[in-house]
This record gives C-alpha cells, sequence and structure tokens, in this order.
C-alpha cells in the first residue's frame, strides 16, 4: 500500500509540475530544429466550441509546447532506430552519412501537370525564346536504390519529360555532375560550393561562349553550426555542418530587385542569420523563397539592349545557383510559380530577348500541382 502512495505522488507531482511548466515558461514562437512555426493558443468561444476546433487546436498547442519537447523526441527517434531498428523515423532515414526523406512512388499525372505548365507558358509569353529544362536531383537518386529503400521510378521520369518536351525545350544534363557529397548532410539542398561542374553543363547547354568554373575566382564565406531541416524532422543526433556561400566583385555588386516587398536587397542576406523570423539559414541566398527576383549585375545598364538575360522558373535551390550565373549573364530574373500565380507573372517580367531556363528538382517536376497556374 506504501507503494502505491508513493507511485501515485510521485505521479501527481510530474502532471502538476508539467503542468506548472507550461503555464509558467515563456513560449517559444517557433521551433528552430523542426523549422517551422509553433501553434499559437487558440481563442476560445462558442461557435469553435461547438464545431470542435477549439480542442483540436488546443491539443495541437499543448504538444508544441509540452515541456522538455526536444528531450522527448530525441528519446523517441534514439528508440525507434536504436532499440526497434526501423529503418526510418518521421519519414527520415540515413545512409552513407547522409539524412534523406523518403519520396515515392512516381507520380506520372503530377509530371503531366509539370510538362503542360511548361507548354502553357511558351505558348502565352515567349513562343520564340530559347527554351531548356534541368532536373535537379533529389537525394534519393543517390541515396535510395542501393541502401534498400523505396524511391520514385528516375528513369522514367526522364522519359516522361523528354516526350512531353521535345518540341518546347532542350534538356541540359546536371546529374552527371553531382553526387551525393553534393548536398548537405541533414537538408535537402545542395552546397553552393559543390556545384561548379553544375555551372558549367548548365552555361554550355545554355550556348555561353566561356563556361568554365573557377572556384578559386570566389571567397568563401562560413557559416558554422549549421543544421538542415531534416535533422530536426528526424530528431536524430547529427553534428552541425558548414554553410558556406561565395562570393567575388559581381555578386557584391550586383542588386537584387524583390517584385513582392518592392525593395532591393543585397545577393547573399546574411543579416537574416540574426532574424528571429528566419527559420533557416539558408535563406542567406537570395532572402530565400520569393515569388519573382531580378539580379542585375553593374554591366546590366551599360550594356543596354544587348544585356545577356536570362529567366529561370526555379525551386530553392536557385537561391544558391543563381549568384553563379552571374558571371556569363548581366540579368537574372527568378520566377518561383509556388508563390505566384502564371497568370501574372507577365506584369513582374520582361521576356523579351531572354533565354529561358526551367530548373526544378525532381520533386518539383513530380507534383505539378505545387505549381500555381
Amino acid at each position: 500500500m506504501r507503494m502505491k502512495r508513493v507511485t501515485l505522488i510521485l505521479l501527481m507531482m510530474i502532471v502538476l509540475g508539467s503542468a506548472g511548466a507550461l503555464i509558467l515558461r515563456p513560449k517559444q514562437a517557433y521551433s528552430a530544429s523542426e523549422r517551422r512555426r509553433l501553434a499559437e493558443m487558440p481563442e476560445l468561444s462558442a461557435d469553435s466550441l461547438m464545431d470542435g476546433n477549439y480542442t483540436g487546436r488546443l491539443e495541437t498547442y499543448l504538444l508544441d509546447h509540452f515541456p522538455l519537447r526536444e528531450a522527448y523526441r530525441g528519446l523517441k527517434a534514439n528508440f525507434a532506430v536504436t532499440v526497434l531498428q526501423q529503418k526510418e523515423n518521421n519519414g527520415i532515414y540515413i545512409a552513407n552519412g547522409h539524412a534523406s526523406k523518403l519520396e515515392y512512388p512516381l507520380n506520372e499525372a503530377g509530371v503531366e501537370r509539370t510538362v503542360q505548365m511548361v507548354r502553357s507558358l511558351k505558348g502565352t509569353y515567349f513562343p520564340d525564346n530559347r527554351v531548356f529544362y534541368t532536373v535537379i536531383p533529389d537525394k534519393n537518386y543517390f541515396l535510395a536504390a542501393q541502401n534498400g529503400y523505396p524511391h520514385m521510378d528516375y528513369d522514367k521520369l526522364f522519359v516522361l519529360l523528354s516526350d512531353g518536351l521535345a518540341r518546347e525545350a532542350n534538356y541540359i544534363d546536371i546529374a552527371s555532375a553531382l553526387t551525393i557529397d553534393s548536398y548537405y548532410r541533414t537538408d535537402a539542398h545542395w552546397r553552393q560550393e559543390c556545384i561548379g561542374g553544375v555551372v558549367e553543363c548548365l552555361l554550355a547547354g545554355l550556348g555561353c561562349e566561356n563556361t568554365a568554373f573557377d572556384i578559386a575566382h570566389y571567397v568563401p564565406h562560413k557559416i558554422e553550426n549549421f543544421n538542415g531541416v531534416y535533422r530536426g524532422q528526424a530528431a536524430l543526433p547529427f553534428p552541425a555542418e558548414e554553410l558556406v556561400y561565395l562570393t567575388n566583385e559581381t555578386t557584391d555588386n550586383a542588386e537584387v530587385y524583390d517584385a513582392e516587398s518592392d525593395s532591393m536587397k543585397a545577393v547573399y542576406q546574411t543579416q537574416l542569420l540574426s532574424d528571429e523570423k528566419s527559420l533557416d539559414a539558408y535563406d542567406i541566398y537570395l532572402g530565400g523563397a520569393r515569388a519573382v527576383l531580378t539580379i542585375k549585375t553593374v554591366r546590366a545598364d551599360s550594356a543596354g539592349a544587348d544585356a545577356r538575360r536570362l529567366i529561370v522558373f526555379r525551386d530553392s535551390f536557385g537561391s544558391s545557383l543563381a549568384p553563379l550565373l552571374l558571371e556569363q549573364y548581366d540579368e537574372v530574373v527568378l520566377v518561383d510559380l509556388r508563390y505566384i500565380s502564371a497568370s501574372l507573372i507577365d506584369r513582374y517580367v520582361d521576356f523579351e530577348n531572354a533565354d529561358i531556363l526551367f530548373a526544378y528538382n525532381t520533386l518539383i517536376w513530380n507534383n505539378g500541382s505545387i505549381l500555381k497556374k
């Protein structure tokens, strides 16, 4: 009987202590490890209580702000991987020293939707321009098959794109210039200092006279303690990495116009590292995901009508790629159709005398519903 009382008292202390900690401790606005904003305390009203929305949102809030939540997440993840021998946790698996997210199967309808988007854009806005496309492999392209994990049928994806875009765009292969070590170990993105071969492939495919990329012409700047999105999602211990960004005279003097905020910015926005509203250090590249960005070098104005212009329909990989294309292009315009409707882009983008490049990673090509018509 005495043991039962002790157990009951301890249980009550844990419950009351947790409740007290939940009430008294300062609330965090976001989770740095998971790269997401945490739920806010829902407002109680008769309508929200009657339709069930309040209780659901309250549960989410309590789970997001539970004391020692990060520690519990880590314990659960380690137990699942080490004790239960699960091959993945929260959809994240580890292979060859890299964390990656399971993404499968091939979505043929999604690929067709993306192809139709490219066709529609070409026919509407740039029927006479030179148009190109490339496929940026996700990490599973290098990891999944050889480590026994399910993956999309990449060979068929390339065939579907080749058949669907044969008349609309010329393909530029960059996969051969990449390895798994071109990517961060804990993140989905590639490392800017490792994509010189990609730049050379693209410039050659685009018909540029000088296609050589020499990293010695850039100054590397290192940011310590970069933790990729997969580290937080998996809740597994991973050593921090270095994030490197490359600058030279061209990038230092280039200006970036953000159509969304109607403001001028720098190519590398290091101030975001100390901005609590920024959830991702990768956002230093051009400020992260934006609808329309126009990067102009100091050569652009003097070149006038002869300025070399490139318009890139891109995803987040394009943020670190675009600065390295400025050596050959006086102006690079980035359009992210995840954040702006295709029917509106002619208000912000001039397509005259510009090369067009569709540079999407395999996950975007596989799911055209992400792009706004």
